[in-house]
């Protein structure tokens, strides 16, 4: 599951774009953790910049796209977690909340609230916790849901 930031800290955002953009990311995500094994979601680096999917059943890949195309998003931090038995969902949500919040200034050059660019976040689930996942992935996009184009890495915007 995926959700924005801005809904989870009460920020500001056009309520109807936040929950088209929660209720396709909470689709994608779920798709996503379930295709872990893609070799596209395992090259969701740092910087790796990717379109949302086409389709959201039975997702196998991510669109990677160069970050000077147009594109849906761009990874801006991972931290995996530690320990040993699944937290639960509420406490890896916020947790994988506050590591993506606390990352976006300095990928991004400027404060979350001061930017342009909302985030979202794929973490584990408890299935994929039990195979080994731990790692939070986080990643920003245009609030207005507008393609990219170029890195936001140090944007300032």
């Amino acid at each position: 599951m995926m959700r924005s930031t801005r809904d989870h800290l009460g920020e500001r955002g056009n309520g109807e774009f936040e929950m088209k953009r929660i209720t396709i990311l909470a689709l994608f995500a779920g798709a996503l953790i379930l295709s872990a094994c893609s070799a596209s979601v395992l090259e969701l680096d740092v910087g790796t910049c990717f379109d949302d999917p086409d389709t959201f059943e039975q997702v196998e890949d991510v669109p990677i796209v160069d970050c000077d195309e147009p594109h849906d998003n761009e990874v801006i931090a991972n931290q995996d977690l530690t320990g040993s038995d699944y937290p639960g969902q509420d406490q890896i949500e916020n947790r994988a909340s506050q590591i993506c919040y606390d990352q976006f200034s300095d990928y991004v050059g400027i404060s979350y609230e001061e930017s342009m660019y909302d985030i979202g976040w794929l973490y584990p689930t408890d299935e994929t916790w039990a195979a080994g996942d731990r790692e939070v992935i986080c990643f920003g996009y245009d609030l207005t849901l507008a393609k990219i184009t170029g890195s936001i890495n140090g944007i300032g915007q």
